[in-house]
């Protein structure tokens, strides 16, 4: 049988009659972000005669009177399906989707009317944003391996996807971090960590449940100014609603180890193929609770995955104790277990007004690491738990509309140990009788080697904690040939990170051997960090203003003009004093003074580091309909996108400061069992350790007291133009981004050198010295000095380590190309397709990865100079379609093919030939932005298969069996890292090492519709 999709899942396409006038009707100018519009004229109806459009899914009508000229419009409708009336003129239907407008017009009476049926989208050929529809029927049919609906991103131009993992979304040459997404119009974006998204910076879940996203639209450039902090890309997704009939869904999907092929890498090395296999699974169901007043939607998704790792080693012929080995020489699973839920209930108070509450809940855990040589409770896991509760209240009157946002949130994601308190480390090759000797060394005796065994809780746990209530309104009038449309966001945020590391001590013990038993109170030494807290919190303000107008003088021209801005109180933890030990060396360091650097910049007194008052971003677009029938258009747009500064950023300077582990030799006082508190307290080893403090200190890391908010200046220029049922659309895109954050090196020798080169004599003595340059990877800059050399004492006064500070010099350019076609998938074709082609110049002038809070590699962001952007591609092509076949059988397919990721060099003295010659202190020669690309026609490549067939069942209902096969030719994509194909010399080199969860997998599943 034919799948008959219902408007709250699958929806249909429309008729070909219909394709037409709906391809000439879409045009927006600036895309709303979760709303869509009606628009159109009726032929020879006087001025007030009512236009009643009807939700088909929910049954709620909205009512619009046309004016003097015939025109009559409609803003702020949920996207959906909608019938659309006017007496003695017929009816019309069409679908909405999100940020978009469709046009209907009515003919005079005796002219033919043409009935725009079905549910099939709506493309925005007048749209001057370069933006992308994701329908309900791609996210329902397309191959997706982890339900994460984030994935499907990757079919707008200039947007990629990263693969293997987490998913996050990448635009424009600058990095994750620069992305937003919009959830019914509220932003999910991550105000504490990189990745975009909360959560999606580390860990294997998905934000949101796949099963209740109805649509989203992917917005690559000039987004209007109702939206904020998103300096690349914008994602605006909208959930489902209970409609006026009861429907809901259940499916399953299974991977179990047959279906997953060994990566390549692993199967060479013989290594024996994992008990791998996943489950997922899920359902929804709404409906009305008094139908056409209230209606309600739930829905909720699992996963379980059991992810063998590897079972404990310690080596051949261990003399540790049976009761440790046993401990360790075990299995250790990595499972995943996820919990996604979602309810709506829907409030039709008015015909001018509704009300929709949310509730969100997310719950995942799975262990991420452990060491062969661990036992169970030292591992550790990622852990998410989100609540995220909203309140929408819609009103319109006549060409006003008027809708408010209020949410809350707290969500957390930690990496906590899976055993509580300090750490127990037992060296194998110590006896108790050597540390019993008076003359034992205990400090130089911490280091853990893969024979030793580690105990108790992981010494290094992180985490971070958001609370955040978000007040939303946007306001639009109809004024004639204007529409204009003003908002304010007001957000409280209260942000809080914790970096344990070694806050519960980690003890040290001598190996009893293999007959003996381990005593936890009979530690020979410990090392604990005595910063008076892990943990960072700040409080914190955002606000976000915005007007624009949008112009449409005839039906050739649009225009818009929108000026937002936004202001924060608190990004970076304003409120940090710099330690005064740290304000003394700063000001006696005589390498920021033969540098220029002033330190009074980088100190800090609490009021010292205020907000940046003038973040306003002037946005633009035009749009010119050639013939105003929606054929052949001409658009463009310019404007200002600020981003906004992550309270990572200040936590890291706060908490490195403070940051001081400190190594104590219990001098034998433990050895009898019965020694001081401190043998098996944490806290009272912080009390002694303290009393045992000694030497310098250690890192010092300071953000600069003006850190800008990056920002990004965006222009583009394109045409569309239709052809029969296919849409071609080439765009240009320019993109110059500014005040990419890193924290840099800062260590510079007394003349200001950041590194020197020493010149010796026959016998072994310096005679002179010569600056080696700010390029090189070096972690500890030496300390010495000689009176042949001018540059020495490169060790800030009274700490040993790194020196770094705040830098906002980063820039980026981004020229690309984008080429996209399209042939909707309609009720009456037998096949549609999408195909988005990028070509990109992504360069920068910051040799580094993205999402990297430190420039490791150098003196300043720009040390390398400008080359290509790390990890960005410099092509890329991803083509889907529809397709069906003979049997009822729905075919839908995906295609990847990319030039691969741009990526560093590495040279060093042991990968180069000859060896490289380093300055002295420093590693190597590190340029790790885009230095080279794969040499190969295709550097990525990945076909997969989305295959269903649908059954109608006795009882009613349809059952869908669907079948899954995932890089369907088993294509070998290579990693291509800076230090692996880009290290040594001469490079590229041929990296043996395979993109994460890319090997060939299948999934079946079946799903049932009521």
């Amino acid at each position: 049988m034919t799948r008959k999709y219902r408007c709250n899942r699958f929806q249909q396409g429309i008729s070909a009659t219909a394709l037409a006038l709906a391809l000439a009707a879409a045009s927006p100018a600036f895309a709303q972000t979760d709303t869509a519009s009606i628009e159109g004229r009726v032929v020879g109806a006087p001025a007030g005669t009512q236009v009643v459009i009807t939700d088909t899914n929910t049954g709620q009508k909205s009512v619009a009177t046309v004016d003097a000229s015939g025109r009559y419009r409609v803003l702020g409708l949920r996207p959906s399906s909608y019938s659309v009336s006017v007496a003695g003129k017929g009816e019309q239907t069409t679908t909405l989707l999100v940020g978009q407008t469709a046009r209907l017009d009515f003919a005079a009476e005796g002219d033919d009317v043409i009935v725009v049926t079905g549910t099939r989208r709506v493309l925005d050929v007048r749209s001057s944003a370069v933006s992308t529809s994701i329908t309900p029927a791609q996210i329902e049919v397309l191959p997706q391996q982890r339900r994460n609906f984030l994935s499907f991103a990757e079919l707008a131009p200039g947007v990629a996807v990263t693969r293997g993992g987490t998913a996050q979304i990448q635009a424009g040459g600058v990095s994750a971090s620069n992305v937003n997404v919009l959830l019914d119009g509220i932003s999910i974006k991550n105000p504490i960590n990189h990745g975009g998204v909360f959560g999606q910076n580390f860990g294997l879940g998905n934000p949101f449940p796949q099963i209740a996203i109805q649509e989203y639209q992917v917005i690559t450039q000039n987004f209007g100014a109702e939206t904020g902090q998103a300096g690349s890309a914008l994602v605006s997704a909208v959930t489902k609603t209970g409609g006026d009939e009861f429907h809901g869904s259940l499916f399953y999907e299974y991977q179990p180890k047959a279906f997953i092929t060994q990566p390549f890498f692993e199967k060479r090395r013989g290594d024996p193929k994992p008990d791998l296999n996943r489950n997922q699974f899920g359902g929804e169901l709404g409906g009305p609770i008094i139908p056409g007043v209230l209606h309600f939607y739930v829905a909720g998704e699992g996963t379980i995955e059991n992810r063998p790792a590897s079972t404990g080693f310690l080596g051949d012929n261990s003399t540790l104790p049976a009761s440790i080995q046993s401990e360790i020489l075990v299995p250790h699973n990595r499972d995943f277990r996820q919990g996604l839920y979602f309810g709506k209930l829907s409030w039709f108070a008015t015909g001018n007004d509704t009300v929709d509450g949310t509730v969100f809940v997310r719950r995942e855990n799975n262990l991420s690491d452990i060491d062969a040589n661990a036992a169970s409770s030292h591992g550790r896991t990622i852990k998410t738990e989100e609540e995220r509760y909203s309140l929408r209240w819609r009103h319109s009157a006549g060409d006003f509309l008027n809708v408010l946002n209020l949410s809350y949130n707290d969500a957390e994601q930690s990496t906590p140990s899976i055993g509580d308190g300090p750490e127990f480390l037992v060296i194998e090759n110590l006896t108790p009788a050597q540390v019993s000797d008076p003359a034992f060394d205990a400090l130089a005796n911490f280091n853990v080697g893969g024979r030793d065994a580690q105990l108790g809780a992981h010494f290094f746990e992180q985490g971070d904690r958001q609370k955040t209530f978000t007040a939303k309104n946007d306001a639009s009038w109809i004024l004639g040939e204007h529409k204009l449309k003003a908002g304010f966001q007001v957000v409280h945020l209260d942000l809080s990170r914790t970096v344990n590391n070694s806050f519960d001590g980690r003890y040290f013990f001598a190996n009893p051997g293999a007959g003996g038993a381990f005593d936890p109170t009979v530690p020979y030494g410990a090392r604990i960090n005595i910063q008076p807290s892990p943990d960072v919190s700040g409080k914190d303000w955002q606000l976000g203003f915005y007007v624009e107008d949008e112009w449409r003088p005839d039906d050739h021209w649009t225009f818009n003009a929108g000026l937002r801005w936004d202001f924060e109180t608190n990004a970076n933890n304003n409120n940090y004093v710099t330690p005064a030990a740290i304000v003394t060396a700063l000001n006696n360091y005589q390498g920021w003074a033969a540098r220029g650097i002033d330190p009074a910049d980088y100190i800090s007194t609490g009021d010292n580091r205020k907000p940046q008052y003038d973040a306003f971003q002037p946005r633009l677009g035009f749009s010119y309909d050639f013939a105003g029938d929606g054929v052949t258009v001409l658009f463009g747009g310019a404007g200002r996108y600020y981003d906004r500064s992550l309270f990572i950023e200040g936590v890291i300077e706060t908490l490195t400061n403070s940051n001081r582990i400190v190594g104590v030799d219990f001098d034998g006082a433990c050895a009898g069992g019965n020694g001081p508190a401190y043998c098996t307290d944490s806290n009272a080893l912080r009390d002694f350790a303290i009393t045992q403090l000694a030497g310098n200190g250690g890192d010092v890391w300071v953000l600069n007291n003006e850190t800008e908010l990056p920002f990004s200046d965006q222009f583009d220029l394109g045409l569309r133009r239709r052809f029969g049922d296919f849409t071609v659309s080439l765009i240009y895109s320019h993109i110059r981004s500014y005040n990419i954050f890193q924290f840099t090196r800062a260590n510079f020798f007394t003349n200001g050198w950041y590194s020197r080169v020493l010149q010796f004599d026959a016998g072994g003595n310096v005679i002179g010295c010569t600056d080696g340059g700010d390029a090189w990877i070096q972690d500890f800059t030496p300390n010495s000095t000689f009176a042949a050399c001018p540059a020495g004492g490169g060790q800030l006064p009274g700490f040993s380590g790194k020196l770094n500070r705040g830098s906002s010099d980063g820039k980026a350019r981004t020229n690309a190309i984008y080429l996209t076609i399209e042939k909707p998938f309609t009720e009456d074709s037998t096949w549609g397709m999408q195909t988005t082609f990028t070509y990109q110049r992504a360069r920068t002038n910051v040799a580094a990865e993205l999402n990297s809070d430190e420039f490791f590699n150098g003196a300043s962001q720009d040390a390398y100079g400008w080359g290509y952007v790390n990890g960005v591609e410099k092509w890329r092509l991803v083509a889907s379609g529809q397709y069906r076949a003979p049997f009822d059988i729905l075919v839908s397919p995906r295609l990847t093919l990319t030039s691969g990721p741009a990526f560093g060099n590495i040279v060093a003295p042991w990968n180069s030939t000859p060896p490289l010659q380093v300055p002295d202190g420093a590693c190597c020669f590190g340029n790790l932005g885009g230095v080279f690309f794969p040499d190969k026609t295709f550097g990525y490549k990945r076909f997969d298969l989305y295959l269903e067939k649908s059954v109608e069942t006795p009882w009613g209902g349809d059952l869908v069996f669907n079948f899954e096969a995932f890089n369907v030719f088993n294509w070998l994509n290579r990693n291509y890292s800076s230090w692996g194909a880009g290290g040594g010399s001469p490079a590229p080199l041929v990296e043996d090492s395979q993109v994460g969860d890319d090997a060939r997998q299948f999934q079946v599943g079946v799903k049932y519709n009521f």
